[in-house]
């Protein structure tokens, strides 16, 4: 629901991806100026709007005149998950870092940004013992892609002095979006379920935290309108660890009617 016309021009990086897909639209329906860059290596599903304006950029090649006019920033854009990152990763540290920290440099230097709301990952603690995983355990990162998310998060923090930085680590995205991803397990899943009457689940004793869409669009907007009481640090986004089937039903198919 609408609340009012905002004077807040927003950056949002990433902006056409799995996230943004929902995350522009419900900043628009809450009177934000968006601006968003993003290279569109699957298109945009974002439409028209009189408060929208939408770049087709490699977020390498930022400029500041890409900033002109903004006083936020959500960084969503990066190389996802571990698969993606492994097939080139000298690709993935320069999208995912180096392009960061010339994006927060960037804003320091406009001088009119108030907020960098950076979107980190929950996989930054690598495996952990404890039954709850809080911002102050170590970082212990097991593959590149949660590497460069740690590097990137402590670029980003490097620059608290000049603006509220507020890194979120996301449990697993899952949910509908415009641009829809099946490369997580509750996703394919339901996929499976609707597509072919049956999912089929191997192992089951796989466990990760999860966060519906509509929920991680919620997170950011409490940032966004909380911006001047939260202090700059990492903030886990996420619930409790689940897996996927109990361990008696493994390797099993189920049939929906």
């Amino acid at each position: 629901m609408k609340v009012g016309i905002m004077t807040d021009t927003i950056l949002v990086t990433g902006g056409c991806g799995y996230v943004g897909s929902s995350l522009v639209p419900s900043l628009l329906e809450y009177g934000y100026n968006i601006r968003v860059v993003d290279i569109q290596w699957f298109g945009s599903n974002l439409g028209d709007h009189k408060n929208l304006e939408v770049i087709k950029k490699d977020t390498r090649d930022l400029k500041k005149q890409d900033l002109d006019g903004v006083s936020k920033i959500i960084h969503l854009a990066n190389i996802a998950n571990d698969p993606a990152v492994d097939l080139d990763q000298v690709l993935s540290w320069e999208v995912n870092v180096l392009a960061t920290q010339n994006l927060i440099d960037l804003a320091t230097r406009q001088g009119n940004i108030n907020q960098f709301i950076f979107a980190s990952s929950g996989s930054v603690y690598g495996v952990k013992d404890e039954k709850n995983v809080t911002e102050d355990l170590q970082l212990v990162p097991i593959s590149a892609y949660n590497k460069t998310k740690m590097v990137a998060e402590r670029v980003v923090q490097s620059y608290a002095d000049s603006m509220k930085i507020h890194s979120v680590r996301p449990a697993t995205v899952c949910g509908m979006s415009k641009r829809m991803r099946l490369d997580v397990a509750v996703n394919i899943l339901t996929f499976q379920a609707l597509e072919n009457g049956e999912i089929s689940v191997f192992g089951g004793d796989q466990i990760r935290p999860n966060i519906h869409i509509d929920d991680m669009v919620a997170v950011y907007h409490h940032f966004l309108q909380n911006c001047e009481v939260l202090t700059s640090g990492a903030y886990n986004a996420g619930f409790e660890n689940i897996s996927i089937e109990h361990n008696s039903m493994r390797n099993k198919s189920f049939s929906f009617k």
